[in-house]
Formats: structure tokens, sequence, C-alpha cells
């Protein structure tokens, strides 16, 4: 049996690092953390986890971390995590059984494992509403490397992949961790951006920054530049749909209708594009004019094989918008279909009941026996 270890990057993960390596020990014969500064108990815990802790400066560089990180690791197959991930019962269980038939440096037709990153989940349901797909189980001998300062990514294109849908990571990031990161991107962000990095990558994940940050115009302006450029097909889409929704912020209400379609066209057959065209109307209260959009997003329903996607526009979300309109356009009957598909997993379920009874209570009386 092939021999894994696990690579870590941390600093000041005190409040997690115990659980994350708990999970990564059901699978991993080896455990390594590459630690970049923590002073919080860090390199303590992970070290009674049983955990080999080496030291590495820190360069405002994610990629030359976790390649210290790679370097240190002896295993014949490496998986990765961060401090703030965990590796669900099920999953660990997944991971043993698969990585336990993997082939040793030389023996084996693949060289990286694919499998989903679940990095938002719905409050109440608890659901993974936004999933990337991720390079998570990598081959040593294959010496594949990280890159990028930020959002680091491992350049899979040359060597044999296989996808592992079961191989599942839960990206759990507490609001006391999120508070300690705040800004830190960003700010690693317009430091490449004022030292003339132009790159894709960097374009794009500043405008991502931008947005989450709040900073609408300035992003709306950074999703331009980044649509300039040659980029794959999930980040173009992605890039209009995110620069409608910041024009829609800002009031830019045709300009927003205009980037959103532009992202339905590139891709009709998955719902993103359609639920950011339809709510562009549907927050002016143009409930009409969003009923198609929201309708359409119930059927484009192709999950796409890479990049990102947002969990609820695949399951309840395109349906429950659409209730919401036909009901204020006085079409009941269809507002209680659409009201009743959308129960499912809907975090919002008892307003959406109460809705059906509204609609109910509109549908005209059955005729009278005679």
């Amino acid at each position: 049996m092939a021999r894994v270890s696990l690579s870590m990057i941390v600093k000041d993960e005190a409040e997690s690092i115990a659980d994350v390596l708990s999970d990564a020990s059901a699978f991993c014969d080896e455990l390594v953390v590459a630690d970049t500064g923590s002073t919080d108990g860090t390199q303590e815990l992970a070290r009674a986890a049983g955990a080999r802790v080496i030291d590495v400066p820190w360069t405002d560089d994610f990629a030359a971390a976790r390649n210290a990180s790679l370097d240190a690791c002896t295993g014949e197959w490496i998986v990765w995590l961060d401090a703030d991930d965990r590796v669900p019962p099920a999953a660990q269980e997944a991971f043993s059984r698969i990585l336990s038939g993997l082939g040793g440096d030389g023996d084996g037709d693949v060289d990286a494992l694919i499998s989903p990153y679940h990095c938002a989940f719905d409050e109440q349901t608890g659901a993974p509403t936004f999933t990337t797909l991720r390079e998570r189980v990598m081959r040593r001998a294959a010496g594949l490397r990280w890159a990028g300062a930020i959002h680091e990514v491992v350049d899979i294109t040359a060597v044999r992949t296989r996808d592992e849908p079961e191989l599942v990571v839960e990206h759990r990031r507490t609001e006391a961790q999120a508070a300690q990161d705040e800004g830190r991107n960003l700010r690693i962000l317009e430091k490449l951006y004022a030292s003339g990095d132009r790159s894709p990558r960097t374009l794009y994940y500043r405008a991502n920054e931008l947005r989450d940050n709040g900073r609408h115009e300035e992003a709306a302006a950074a999703y331009a530049e980044v649509l300039e450029l040659s980029q794959p097909a999930w980040e173009r889409y992605f890039a209009l749909m995110s620069r409608a929704e910041c024009l829609q912020a800002t009031g830019r209400h045709a300009e927003a209708e205009e980037s959103a379609v532009r992202a339905v066209l590139l891709d009709p057959t998955r719902p993103e594009a359609w639920m950011v065209a339809g709510m562009i109307p549907y927050e002016r209260g143009e409930w009409a004019r969003a009923v198609p959009f929201f309708n359409a997003a119930s059927v484009a329903q192709a999950r796409p094989a890479g990049g990102f996607v947002r969990g609820r526009d695949y399951e309840w979300a395109p349906w429950d918008f659409l209730a919401v309109c036909l009901g204020n356009s006085g079409r009941h009957e269809e507002a209680l279909n659409a009201g009743v598909r959308s129960l499912r997993g809907n975090p919002q379920a008892e307003r959406v009941r109460a809705n059906i009874g509204w609609f109910v209570s509109q549908l005209p009386a059955p005729a009278s026996a005679t």
C-alpha cells in the first residue's frame, strides 16, 4: 500500500487545527504542517496531534508556503487540506478506501484526484450553497507544484487526472477565523496589481475581493478589465455574472442586464446567470419581466464539469423566486405549483408554506354541483 502524506500551511489556527488533523489521521500516514508564524499555540497542538511541524517564513505568497510543505512530505501520495477544512466521516472512509487502491511512485494510471470542495453552507439546512472542484490528491513523483501568491492552484493540465466525487472536503471557516484574515487577500492582490501584475488570475480574484468587500463600483470596473483578457469559459461566465450583480448594486440596471444576458448567452444550460438576470427586474418589483428568467433557470440545470457552482440555483431557488413572481402577477395556480416544487431543501420553507396558503386562497372556488 502506498504511503500518504497530509500537506498543510497554517498560522494561528489553534481553534481548529486539532479537528482537521484528527480527520486526516483517518487516511494519512504522515501529517506535515508548515507554520508561517503562529503565536497562539498552533504548533504545540499540531505536534500533540502527531504532526511534524516545519517553520516557513511568510512572504505574502501562499504558493511558496504550500510548496515548502509539499517538499517536506515523504509519502508517495499527498493530500492537502487547510486548517479550517473538515472531512466528513463518509468522506474519510472514501479517502481510506480510494487511497488504499492507489499504486506507488511508478505504478498506476493517475497522477491527481479531483474532488468537490464545499465552500459555503446554508445556515438553516447545512446544505452546501457554493461548491468547486479542486485537485485534492497528488502523486509526489509527478512533481506537481502550487502557483499563485493568492488563490493558489496546482497546474494539472499536463498530468493524468481522475474525478472522485466521494472525496468531499468542507471549508468551515468560523467568524473568528474570517475576522483574523479580514483584508489580507485584497491587500496581497492590490500589492500584485500595483506592481504591474495583470495576469488573468490576479485580475479575476482582485475583482472578487473588491466585490466581497462591498466596493461594487471598483469591482464592476475590475471585472471589465478581466473581461478584456482571454480566460477559461467558466471564469468568464462568473465574471460577467458578478459584474452584473455589482452594477445592479450601484443602480446601473441597464448595464447589469446587458452583462447578465452575456453570461446567459455564454452558457444557457446552467442556471446561475439566468437567476442573476431575473433578480434585476425582481428587485424592482417587475414581476412579469422576471418570470421568464426564473422559469429558464428552473430547466437549465446542467452542472458544469469545472469551475464554481452555486448549489441553491440547481435546487429550490429558481422555483421559489418563480412562485413569488407568478403570485404577484396574478397567476396563482402556477404560483402554487412552483411553490410546492421549491419546498424541498428550502431554508425558508415556512415562508413558502405561508405563500402557498395565500395562493390557494386566491384560486376561484369550484363550481357547485347542480
